[in-house]
């Protein structure tokens, strides 16, 4: 995806990250995640945990060696689930037998579908709600527009297979630990910074490590 249609919530959420709302966080997240990012597993431990996990995402967290990349999985811990369904858009099959496989780390990590992934009660998730049309409820009630009166919700797609969730609490993480969600502007705009320098030293002598989402956000060119 070319970079113009990304750079819009960056420029605009560039002021103090501080001072902007937990659904404003959650929409930067939202695209940080889905541009070019993918769902690489899930995990639970029911009724109190169920967690899903993203790589490719627009989030800057430091390298754990020099010669490797900046780290971008990040993972989404709902707890007190109400509601968990594994979703399907395709109509001519209901099989669900993906969602274990990406459970159980046997299938490719699909790649999430760009605008198709939202956090609370909005007409976006309302709308990806009604693309449904089978769906595999792991927990709790099924994924109706009733899940919208939650605390926390999100539904997303990639292609034709997503998640449909509702809890009482979210949480961030990742491999160093919890992430506070009022600093996620922040993260995203630390990554695009770093995908500048990226792409200015790319065919330089010392270029950065090789890396996936930086090579699949490509620059304009004049």
């Amino acid at each position: 995806m070319l970079v113009a249609s990304i750079l819009t919530t960056y420029t605009m959420k560039q002021n103090d990250d501080k001072t902007l709302t937990d659904s404003e966080q959650l929409e930067i997240l939202a695209n940080a995640i889905s541009d070019v990012g993918y769902w690489s597993w899930w995990t639970e431990e029911l009724p109190a945990i169920f967690q899903i996990q993203f790589g490719g995402t627009l989030l800057y967290f430091s390298p754990t060696t020099s010669d490797k990349p900046p780290q971008t999985q990040i993972a989404i811990q709902f707890r007190q689930p109400t509601s968990i369904s594994f979703i399907n858009r395709n109509t001519a099959t209901n099989n669900f037998e993906w969602a274990q496989l990406l459970h159980e780390d046997k299938i490719d990590a699909p790649t999430c579908s760009y605008g198709e992934f939202s956090f609370g009660n909005t007409d976006l998730t309302k709308s990806l709600l009604g693309k449904i049309n089978h769906c595999k409820t792991l927990y709790g009630s099924r994924p109706t527009q009733e899940i919208l009166l939650a605390p926390v919700s999100l539904v997303f797609w990639c292609g034709d297979i997503g998640l449909a969730i509702a809890a009482k609490e979210l949480k961030l993480l990742n491999h160093s630990g919890n992430i506070d969600l009022a600093d996620i502007a922040d993260i995203n705009r630390k990554w695009w910074d770093y995908w500048r320098t990226y792409w200015d030293k790319r065919d330089t002598n010392e270029p950065l490590p090789k890396d996936y989402a930086c090579e699949v956000t490509i620059p304009l060119k004049n």
